[in-house]
């Protein structure tokens, strides 16, 4: 099998991307209705209304609402790598990957990365502060410890995704240069 143009694996990794394009989507769209539904539940216990059937969802909303907002930030930061992908895919499928835009896509996804791990880290911060805040008990009885949890494999990613950057910047300066060879 080939691996750039129509009918490659690049093509077939394309509609992988797709999928999970649209699922996101739908990901994004179901959290934000939850958000929106906990942000009701949140205004309906200050107000001291009680929903009456639906009780039981929006004591689950009131509970578990702002876990939310971190979902829908985990997700955009997903879809913001799943786009760039899809458009550097784009150009593999066409069979022609070294495009000047691929350089800055590349450079996006790695900061998207970075972003979602630097995410990762004041979420978990702030889950203990809440958690701490509410004096609420931790599931099965166990203490609340935050350690240092970094994902090396992450960040060697990024690192990796700025070398190839700057490897796909530089195919593309010089494949200019061909052209303008006689």
């Amino acid at each position: 099998m080939k691996a750039l143009g129509r009918g490659s694996l690049a093509s077939a990794l394309k509609v992988v991307l797709d999928i999970v394009w649209y699922l996101a989507w739908a990901a994004l769209v179901f959290a934000s209705v939850v958000l929106v539904a906990a942000a009701a539940a949140f205004i309906m216990d200050f107000l001291g209304y009680e929903p009456g059937i639906l009780t039981a969802i929006f004591e689950q909303l009131r509970q578990h609402g702002w876990v939310y907002p971190i979902f829908v930030a985990e997700i955009i930061a997903l879809m913001i790598v799943v786009d760039r992908l899809r458009r550097i895919f784009a150009t593999l499928v066409a069979g022609d990957p070294f495009v000047p835009e691929n350089a800055g896509h590349l450079r996006v996804i790695a900061i998207a990365i970075a972003a979602y791990q630097i995410l990762r880290h004041v979420t978990q911060g702030a889950v203990a502060m809440v958690l701490t805040l509410m004096d609420a008990p931790v599931e099965g009885s166990n203490q609340l410890q935050v350690t240092p949890d970094i994902d090396l494999g992450a960040w060697f990613a990024v690192a990796a995704l700025l070398v190839f950057a700057e490897v796909f910047r530089e195919g593309a300066r010089m494949r200019q240069e061909q052209k303008l060879t006689i």
